[in-house]
């Protein structure tokens, strides 16, 4: 009993020491500002399932984007869209590629794009099918793929905040741009990527994404860009609104899929991942290992809290020990999240944190058929009141 329970210490001990080093090191990360410079051809690929509700507002907001129109296209690749919603999305300044598959995903929706494509590109643009940028995100990835980077990933920020899980998905996803973002490239590592906001050197991604089957493509991409050395550089202010899950179904659904894919990966990956960091690749085995290895932030939070909890009321020494890393738990996350999200709202979100909790607890058991593609809903936010209230 005594290994045991010095075992899931240990184990939480380097939960919470993994998330500290990369939150204080994201404290020190610095925002690099681009020269200007040439305009390149940019292709923006806007794969989506079903998306009959948001798209025609996103592919019209995004074909107004500050940069020559010549130089750049939307690339609208509808997976099973209404026929109005096509008859629609044909008028406007795109270039639409209706498809429909057996079994849907991202990666299949990007490779038809890719193989049919006969224009040639200098950079590829992904973004989900809800997402708005700022006004001049093209100008700003230009400048970034100018500079000789390869890969960027730009700041994926909340669209919506209207409920207490909407808040709470926006505090995490910032969290992540601190933790897994910012972090990383202040040690010098490669940034995660989120699966939307990225940009890529055009015959970089046309050259990898072939061999990317999974739903999981964004762990996929990161895995072969790691392995052959290319580094993910955070582009911090170049904005990308996201939509954010605003109800407690939609947040276990998303987040089942999250944790089988975690599971998943780290059972495929940890051999791999130590033999490539045997080999010096420190960014493959991050990738790969550390990043998921340990529990998602809020089961570690509520856990620790309730560890803590037990072993006050058991009166056992351990409660210093266990209430410490709480503690320090508490700190890391603190200061991750953006001044700007500290309001009153804030803490009635915090209040949803034991509902979360329970929702993502139970999506622990019911993780069958997350390996296929999962949909979520999304609906129209209107532009103007997304840019007023950042």
């Amino acid at each position: 009993m005594v290994v045991f329970e010095t075992f899931v210490f240990y184990y939480f001990f380097g939960s919470v020491l993994y998330v500290l080093i990369l939150a204080i090191a994201g404290c020190t990360y610095k925002r690099k500002i681009y020269t200007k410079s040439a305009f390149k051809k940019i292709a923006v690929f806007v794969p989506g399932y079903k998306e009959d509700g948001v798209i025609c507002f996103v592919a019209e907001q995004l074909s107004q984007l500050q940069y020559p129109q010549d130089l750049f296209d939307i690339i609208v690749i509808a997976d099973s869209f209404k026929p109005d919603t096509l008859q629609k999305l044909s008028h406007l300044p795109i270039t639409l590629m209706p498809v429909k598959f057996e079994k849907s995903s991202k990666a299949k929706s990007l490779n038809y794009a890719l193989e049919t494509l006969a224009e040639p590109y200098d950079i590829a643009v992904i973004l989900d099918a809800d997402n708005i940028t700022q006004p001049d995100f093209l100008v700003r990835i230009n400048d970034a793929i100018n500079s000789g980077i390869r890969v960027v990933q730009a700041q994926r920020v909340a669209k919506n905040t209207n409920t207490s899980f909407a808040i709470l998905d926006a505090c995490s996803e910032a969290i992540n741009n601190h933790i897994f973002r910012k972090g990383p490239n202040a040690l010098g590592l490669s940034s995660s990527l989120i699966g939307s906001g990225m940009a890529f050197d055009f015959a970089l991604l046309k050259d990898i994404l072939p061999k990317i089957e999974s739903v999981y493509e964004d762990r996929e991409l990161q895995f072969e860009l790691a392995k052959r050395g290319h580094k993910i550089t955070y582009l911090d202010g170049v904005l990308v609104y996201d939509e954010k899950i605003d109800n407690s179904s939609s947040f276990q659904n998303q987040r089942r899929r999250w944790l089988f894919a975690q599971a998943e990966t780290l059972i495929h990956n940890f051999i791999p991942g130590h033999v490539m960091l045997a080999k010096g690749n420190f960014n493959f085995y991050n990738f790969s290992v550390l990043n998921n290895l340990f529990p998602p932030r809020i089961m570690t939070l509520v856990l620790l809290f309730l560890i803590s909890i037990t072993t006050a009321i058991l009166q056992t020494n351990l409660f210093i020990y266990w209430s410490g890393l709480f503690l320090i738990f508490c700190t890391a996350l603190a200061i991750s999240i953006p001044v700007q999200l500290y309001n009153k709202n804030l803490l009635i979100a915090i209040f949803s944190i034991p509902k979360a909790f329970t929702k993502m607890f139970s999506a622990l058991f019911k993780l069958k058929g997350a390996r296929t593609f999962i949909h979520t809903t999304h609906t129209k936010v209107d532009i103007d009141s997304v840019f007023k209230s950042k």
